[in-house]
């Protein structure tokens, strides 16, 4: 047996949430021994992995102390403690990505100017310290913002943000008040056609893969993925031409590139109705908007980052089906044990794979699992998934 998946060779992973879950099977299947730490007792991880330690991400010490007893460090999610993991990896410990990628990462400010740097296409933006400067800017003339509040504008908290949290479209001066005292930026609201996502993943010796770009739709009141969609050049040409898909791919891995990561890393791109793509966000780890890939991929997005962290072998990204993704949040106004309404209607479809996280309690708009639907036929597919959509509600008793 390699060195790499020994069992002296313990992969530890910062965070307990769904994707850490999703990453138990091919941790099993590669005979990996890993260890999972995550603030909750009750996070799906501990649900299925009883020995997770219970401990905080952001604190320090704590981070440094679990990380001492791992060889290899990773993490599921980007509010983790980089300052600790900098620490370890200085004590010789591995720790993919790189500290200084989540770092940077962590913060939509240096993200954005990362983009800068690489000449890639982002939304134009300035970066702020706080309400004051926010208010102080937006009533002085600018030469991109001047036609603000005509032209609504984005604000976003430099650090923090997820799952539409942190985000707030600004269309007057009383909205700006609203938004939290915290270091942010504004960027110009892009007329959008599309939102897409492309998934890499970089191994130690600077390999990178690409997986087809999916394609992504929101929520408009949760600000959240609702639904994603996945197929082949031909299956998605009428919604991303070809040569947008491979523009999408090449500067996806100019930012892996860049960043020298070791791992999954998703990019996030904002198609304008003018044709032109725009580099969103992008985020260290596996993504909501690759869990299509367990089912529809020859290797998934989860075992592709153990993989890279681990020294092995990357898989292969292609696609062996179309396929939907749908997410499955609280139902509003439902607050309270989890009730799983048409979850046997959804079971009894074709081509659907349930996947539900084990969170015991429901709220509006929590991700409480995902619902995937392969077909050779990606209309198919998605006439299956809103079945799915109608039939499945997450409500309380």
């Amino acid at each position: 047996m390699s060195p790499q998946v020994s069992r002296y060779r313990v992969l530890g992973i910062l965070g307990g949430g769904q994707l850490g879950s999703m990453m138990l099977d091919p941790l099993h299947r590669l005979g990996i021994h890993a260890r999972f730490m995550d603030p909750d007792p009750k996070a799906p991880v501990a649900v299925r992995f009883p020995s997770t330690v219970v401990g905080s991400l952001t604190d320090e010490e704590t981070v440094r102390a679990f990380g001492r007893g791992c060889d290899v460090l990773t993490y599921e999610l980007e509010a983790v403690h980089a300052g600790a993991l900098a620490g370890l990896a200085e004590e010789g410990k591995e720790v993919w990505h790189r500290p200084e990628t989540l770092a940077l990462l962590q913060n939509k400010i240096t993200q954005k100017a990362y983009y800068d740097r690489l000449g890639l296409p982002t939304a134009p933006y300035r970066p702020l310290e706080g309400k004051v400067d926010l208010l102080k800017f937006l009533k002085g003339p600018d030469e991109i913002f001047a036609d603000f509040p005509q032209k609504p504008l984005v604000w976003k908290a430099a650090q923090g943000g997820y799952d539409g949290k942190g985000v707030r479209i600004l269309e007057s001066l009383d909205q700006a008040n609203e938004v939290d005292d915290t270091s942010c930026l504004i960027e110009e609201k892009i007329d959008i056609a599309l939102e897409l996502a492309v998934l890499t993943v970089r191994d130690r010796i600077g390999n990178v893969h690409c997986y087809s770009p999916c394609l992504m739709q929101f929520d408009p009141q949760a600000n959240l993925v609702n639904r994603v969609m996945a197929g082949s050049v031909e299956a998605i040409e009428s919604w991303l031409p070809s040569p947008l898909q491979k523009m999408a791919q090449e500067m996806a891995a100019a930012v892996a590139e860049g960043l020298g990561t070791v791992g999954v890393l998703a990019v996030e791109f904002l198609l304008d109705t003018r044709g032109r793509l725009w580099v969103n966000e992008s985020a260290p780890r596996p993504h909501n908007s690759g869990h299509y890939t367990i089912e529809a991929a020859c290797c998934s997005q989860f075992e592709q980052h153990i993989r890279a962290v681990m020294g092995l072998p990357l898989g292969d990204t292609s696609l062996r089906s179309s396929a939907v993704m749908v997410n499955l949040v609280g139902s509003p106004g439902s607050v309270g044990p989890a009730v799983y309404q048409g979850l046997e209607k959804v079971l009894s479809l074709p081509g659907v794979f349930v996947h539900l996280y084990g969170k015991a309690q429901t709220r509006p708009y929590r991700k409480m699992g995902h619902v995937t639907i392969v077909h050779p036929d990606l209309q198919k597919a998605m006439v299956l998934a809103d079945q799915v959509e109608e039939h499945l509600r997450i409500v309380t008793e």
